[in-house]
């Protein structure tokens, strides 16, 4: 299912299927002068393909290569619509990957790009690259408008479960990187659009330096991991465990002592 809604220039769809509506996930995409920010699961393909028949497209920018924003890649590629996404993002999807159940289960498991992909440019809309949330991570910046739409940049403040390969260090110069465009408006690919998006995004980096320099402060003393855990982001969620770890609290804890200054 999709849900459309205007804002001025900004056309938000909101996707949802059963399963994701069952766990409580959605995840948008935004059409945004002819240009489609994100590609949404693999397991809402056929209402997005049935609603770009109504939509003008010019092209779909790929954020990143997680599967609720890129598992439509190979869907729009056979279509004949153009992409743009990094190199790295492009080179994960053509890969040999096998996502974990909770995964498939929610967003549906697309299968491998391949081919050639039609290139475009999305210009006036400019790419920048902020990783943190994953290695590839972009966000898409409209100068005219002052609109950032950020993909999984922000998520909200207080975010303590994270993917085991994200790094918080890298997250938040990303996330200085965002609040320097000085944003009037902010599209995040899960809670839409985000009120007042500067205090937002200083909001997300305070707390995410705050948290990060106690748990530096616990390594420093040789504190054990799961003490470090519940001092700082609390006990494991439901999520924790039914991704086998994967998206769970006790990864932020090792994010910092995997990706901290002189640790590498």
């Amino acid at each position: 299912m999709i849900e459309f809604t205007q804002f001025r220039d900004v056309t938000r769809l909101r996707m949802t299927t059963w399963r994701s509506r069952l766990v409580g996930y959605d995840v948008s995409a935004y059409l945004v002068r002819g240009v489609l920010v994100d590609a949404g699961p693999w397991h809402a393909r056929h209402d997005l393909l049935n609603a770009l028949q109504q939509l003008k497209v010019r092209g779909c920018v790929v954020t990143h290569w997680h599967e609720d924003h890129a598992g439509n890649v190979p869907a729009l590629a056979a279509e004949g619509v153009p992409l743009w996404m990094a190199p790295a993002t492009e080179q994960t999807l053509r890969a040999p990957f096998s996502p974990r159940f909770y995964r498939r289960f929610t967003w549906g498991e697309s299968p491998r790009l391949s081919g050639t992909v039609s290139a475009f440019d999305p210009a006036p809309l400019q790419l920048i690259h902020t990783p943190g949330h994953s290695a590839d991570h972009h966000v898409v910046w409209d100068a005219e408008t002052r609109t950032l739409f950020s993909a999984d940049l922000w998520l909200g403040v207080r975010v303590r479960a994270v993917n085991e390969t994200e790094d918080p260090y890298a997250h938040i110069e990303s996330i200085e990187r965002a609040i320097a465009l000085a944003p009037e408006r902010m599209f995040d690919a899960h809670r839409g659009l985000i009120e007042n998006p500067v205090d937002a995004l200083r909001a997300k980096a305070k707390w995410l330096r705050g948290i990060v320099s106690v748990i530096e402060k616990c390594l420093d003393e040789d504190y054990p991991e799961n003490a470090i855990q519940r001092t700082t982001v609390g006990s494991e969620e439901a999520i924790g465990w039914l991704s086998q770890g994967e998206y769970a609290r006790r990864n932020f804890v090792r994010a910092v002592k995997r990706s901290r200054p002189g640790s590498r």
